[in-house]
């Protein structure tokens, strides 16, 4: 779904001797086993080509030499500890000694990189000693960090109130987890002390309230928070200082999805963000606030000033409106007066998202919800909502795919770009090397996407749940494929989208006139 915006306005540890001599052991100290064992003199370094994809076929379990007497060695290939744990026997009690041994000495957290931190916090690794040492890493991280990368964390800096409201839900909703996230949550309750914010949210616009005429009949709601005043310290108001009536806020409140997966989405778009603005790519996302407060109920909120790509179309020739491939361009000359600059901003947007949608296979993408922002001075900002179904996870009628095309690119996109009757543009060129640089950039952290997912599998999504949705990621992002043949495999789905955008079109048109929501 897409909404349009329009505005114009720490120190390494020191080995004891009782350490020194363990090194030279191949057995652990706690062993009761007198008998004595010659230990291997012979340099065993790890060999990085073994463990530098996910896709090598498991070994014989790992053996104890190269733990004890080579840990600096080891440590020169830190990004390859998860997959060296993988080939750990966790039932031989003398190797997993050793493997504890080594974790406890393995030095600086903050030297382990963070997506290793992150991918020992996946389902393939259940040991106490191991998780405790990514959860060390990320306790050097700084608040701005710690949103960035974990979902429950990520709506706020004010990491409490979220916090709550995700283990909350997952009390309320995962069987599997209710009793320790109970437990987990009566005692962060019991830290917080008594203080409460208070429960009235203002003052409701109630003309402004309405229940949506989508399927589920989501709530919309608008209220005016209590005035706050400009300064905390009276001594330096002025006479103009008047407390300030900040804008209405609106959310919709949502019965019956589950929004936990709107918000690793929305994570995600947040992380992809990031991961552009490193590379000097402002694509202009327009990452909303989503918040699961129950088992399938939620708020998410509201984007001021949006209209869809459906309205668009029908005040510019009803439910034909969606065969008409200049109604996107002509409705934005009459609202964006700054032509250069709505062309600009409408490129990188959709560029963002094209490459977005197309890495998490985001589905069902209809002409009717889409929004906009009024906060930004830029003009014409194309942005996606509600993803249902992510991950390849598509609608099918009858056995077949609804999804023809990897990613929204329809011919009234192509016609605010200047493509017109198959014959590129200037503007055109641009979003086509836009979503090439975005695409390599995210294809070089795939991993630390792959991981990100992969965390949230216990947690009972219906789209998320079996190995195959990570199979999704790892061959859209290309792995074990060159630069430049992942940089051509993206131009042919922008072909493919280019030749078949009539029946994302089609299916625009069926939305509209059939009313479906």
């Amino acid at each position: 779904m897409y909404v349009l915006q329009c505005t114009s306005s720490s120190s390494a540890s020191t080995e004891s001797p009782a350490l020194s001599e363990h090194l030279l052991r191949s057995e652990p100290l706690s062993s009761p086993d007198p008998s004595p064992v010659t230990p291997d003199p012979s340099p065993v370094t790890p060999d990085p080509s073994a463990l530098a994809s996910p896709r090598v076929p498991p070994r014989p379990p790992v053996g104890r030499p190269g733990l004890g007497h080579f840990r600096e060695e080891s440590m020169h290939y830190a990004s390859h500890l998860p997959e060296f744990l993988r080939k750990v026997n966790w039932m031989d009690r003398r190797a997993v000694e050793d493997v504890h041994w080594l974790l406890d000495h393995w030095g600086a957290p903050q030297d382990l990189d963070l997506t290793v931190a992150l991918e020992l916090l996946g389902l393939d690794f259940i040991d106490h000693r191991v998780r405790r040492l990514a959860v060390e890493r990320l306790d050097c991280l700084n608040n701005d960090q710690v949103l960035t990368y974990l979902l429950q964390l990520v709506q706020s800096k004010r990491i409490g109130h979220f916090l709550f409201w995700y283990m909350r839900s997952e009390v309320l909703g995962c069987p599997y987890f209710r009793q320790r996230m109970a437990v987990i949550l009566e005692a962060y309750l019991l830290g917080c002390g008594r203080g409460m914010l208070q429960t009235e949210p203002g003052i409701f616009q109630l003309e402004k309230c309405k229940v949506m005429a989508s399927k589920k009949k989501p709530l919309w709601l608008e209220f005016k928070p209590m005035p706050s005043p400009v300064t905390s310290d009276p001594s330096t108001m002025t006479p103009d200082s008047s407390p300030t009536t900040p804008d209405p806020v609106g959310i919709i409140f949502k019965h019956g999805d589950d929004l936990r997966q709107d918000m690793l989405v929305i994570q995600t778009f947040v992380l992809m963000d990031s991961i552009w603005q490193d590379k000097s790519l402002d694509l202009n996302m327009i990452p909303y606030g989503c918040i699961a407060t129950g088992h399938n109920i939620g708020m998410i909120e509201t984007v001021r000033n949006a209209v869809t790509i459906a309205a668009i179309q029908k005040s510019r020739g009803g439910s034909a409106g969606a065969f008409k491939n200049d109604a996107l361009f002509e409705w934005l000359k009459s609202k964006c007066p700054l032509q250069e600059i709505t062309v600009e901003t409408f490129v990188k947007s959709c560029a963002g998202y094209c490459v977005a949608t197309y890495v998490l296979g985001i589905g069902d993408r209809h002409n009717d919800i889409v929004w906009s922002n009024a906060m930004s001075l830029s003009v014409g900002n194309l942005f996606h909502i509600d993803f249902g179904h992510i991950l390849g996870n598509w609608k099918r009628v009858l056995g077949v795919s609804r999804e023809r095309v990897p990613f929204v690119l329809t011919p009234d996109f192509l016609y605010v770009m200047g493509r017109v009757k198959h014959k590129n543009s200037l503007y055109f060129d641009r979003f086509k090397d836009i979503c090439t640089q975005a695409y390599l950039s995210l294809r070089s952290q795939s991993r630390l996407l792959v991981t990100l997912f992969s965390i949230m599998m216990l947690t009972g999504m219906r789209e998320l749940n079996s190995t195959h949705d990570m199979r999704y990621l790892r061959e859209v992002l290309q792995e074990g494929r060159s630069e430049e043949e992942a940089r051509r495999h993206f131009l042919e789905q922008i072909d493919v989208c280019v030749t078949d955008g009539w029946t994302v079109q089609t299916n625009w048109w069926i939305h509209i006139l059939m009313g479906i929501k």
